[in-house]
């Protein structure tokens, strides 16, 4: 009877540390580290080329690549939805931007194409590189010179939205800044 009983509590001791270490090894998040980050101004001069801008006024187009790496420390597979670049004035979004997979690139002519960003699985215990970007031009360029941070969002796995800072800058100043690094 002693020898039941200690079987018993053998079996369930055994299945509780079971669990429990099975729970430790998928402890782990996603942890994102940002790689590059550029950001481009241009305007379209008299031959129709896209060249650099030199004030707010003359700037056409704004162009953002970003290099990304996800690392997954979890002992599971994680997952990123709704990927999107969120510009923000200090208080609020100013404007969402869903950025494009430059994985997904086709040449058609002389045009390169590319797919919006989609859900990321992340295997367990890898790194994970994607480059995304973004272009917008005349009118929508409104929310960019209001912007003061840039960061990334995404919906985990467990449906929590998530935020994570990429740059801080007062783009109202953006130009004044860059012709004191030139003189």
């Amino acid at each position: 009877m002693d020898a039941a009983i200690v079987g018993v509590i053998g079996t369930i001791l055994g299945t509780i540390l079971g669990w429990f270490l099975n729970s430790l090894s998928n402890k782990g998040k996603l942890k994102l580290y940002i790689t590059s980050w550029e950001d481009d101004f241009q305007y379209l001069d008299e031959i129709g080329c896209a060249v650099p801008s030199n004030s707010i006024e003359q700037t056409e187009f704004y162009s953002y690549k970003l290099s990304l790496d996800i690392y997954n420390s979890s002992g599971e597979q994680k997952i990123m939805r709704n990927i999107a670049i969120i510009f923000n004035d200090g208080k609020s979004d100013l404007y969402k931007s869903i950025p494009q997979d430059i994985g997904s690139r086709r040449i058609s002519g002389s045009v390169a194409v590319y797919d919006n960003v989609l859900p990321l699985n992340i295997p367990p215990k890898t790194v994970v590189h994607i480059e995304l970007l973004n272009t917008n031009h005349g009118h929508e360029l409104d929310y960019i010179w209001n912007t003061k941070r840039i960061g990334l969002t995404y919906t985990d796995t467990k449906g929590k939205d998530k935020r994570v800072i990429i740059k801080s800058e007062d783009y109202a100043n953006y130009f004044n800044k860059c012709s004191l690094k030139n003189s």
